[in-house]
């Protein structure tokens, strides 16, 4: 009898272990894919994360609805992308209980602004230049800050993970670095005089800083400006007389404005881009992009 009853007690300890190991220490939300990727590698078993902002979603247009709010009612820490791609965020602050707080990831990674001095404008200069690009996972180098930092904030609201957090951080920092060596190696194949990238609005700002492009975008940085005629007929004139082969549609832009601009150049269509991130895999949109990019620039 003492013997089963030791049997039973120890297998109740273990199942008791197994499940406090397994029952997540802490709630959160995402507002982006991409977010919720990285909380998902820093995370891991320790942390419930609420998808607010799923893969397929379009991010400029997105705003909360109260079934979301009810649904990120328990999450203690709400991430955000940042650097104002979620306008909503003030009005989302002002509807949190005292324990919620939201995270803009991108917050405390360098921002990059729109310069007119190294992009060429279809959609006037005088629109965009000087706004904050929130574009930044463009840069592998920054999904890696990214990474650290939620790392530091599941750290902080859960002391107890903290290790766990940091070796499984360690792990995805890893994996980043070799993905950004890749995107090097990569685009050393384009001459360097091919380097120029035409999209239909201003998302690959950080990727063109990081890896050596020139950047030309037809629409701002929403790819929801109208674009004037002699800035339209600019931009023709620029591409044709540079040589450029390929110009890039995106998967949630409208390509009609940025074909005509192919057919009047000269330059074919490439395949679309992932520009705003609305995925759920960040490395498998990388190399995406990555390889879009310089078979299409290869031409």
């Amino acid at each position: 009898m003492q013997f089963g009853y030791a049997m039973k007690f120890h297998s109740t300890f273990l199942l008791g272990l197994l499940l406090t190991h397994l029952s997540p220490a802490i709630d959160v939300a995402s507002l982006h894919p991409l977010i919720t990727d990285a909380l998902k590698q820093v995370g891991g078993e320790r942390v419930s994360i609420v998808e607010i902002g799923k893969p397929g979603m379009n991010v400029h247009e997105f705003q909360p609805r109260a079934a979301d709010l009810k649904k990120m009612a328990k999450a203690r820490l709400i991430f955000a992308s940042g650097k104002k791609l979620e306008p909503y965020l003030g009005d989302l602050e002002d509807s949190l209980n005292d324990n919620q707080v939201i995270i803009q990831v991108g917050k405390d990674i360098p921002s990059q602004k729109i310069s007119a001095k190294d992009e060429v404008y279809a959609c006037c200069p005088a629109h965009a230049e000087g706004g904050i690009d929130p574009h930044w996972w463009h840069n592998v180098r920054n999904m890696e800050r990214a990474i650290r930092i939620i790392e530091r904030k599941l750290a902080s609201a859960d002391p107890e993970g903290k290790s766990y957090y940091v070796a499984r951080s360690k792990i995805a920092t890893a994996k980043l670095r070799n993905l950004d060596k890749w995107v090097k190696t990569q685009v050393t194949r384009i001459p360097k005089t091919k380097r120029h990238l035409v999209t239909a609005h201003a998302a690959f700002g950080y990727f063109c800083k990081a890896y050596g492009f020139k950047a030309t975008f037809v629409q701002g940085l929403s790819a929801q400006g109208k674009i004037p005629v002699k800035q339209l007929a600019e931009s023709i004139k620029s591409i044709r007389d540079t040589g450029i082969p390929t110009v890039f549609p995106e998967q949630s832009a409208n390509p009609k404005i940025l074909a005509q601009i192919a057919m009047e150049s000269g330059a074919g269509m490439g395949r679309a881009l992932i520009a705003d991130g609305s995925v759920e895999n960040y490395e498998e949109m990388t190399r995406k992009n990555v390889n879009v990019i310089v078979a299409g620039l290869l031409k």
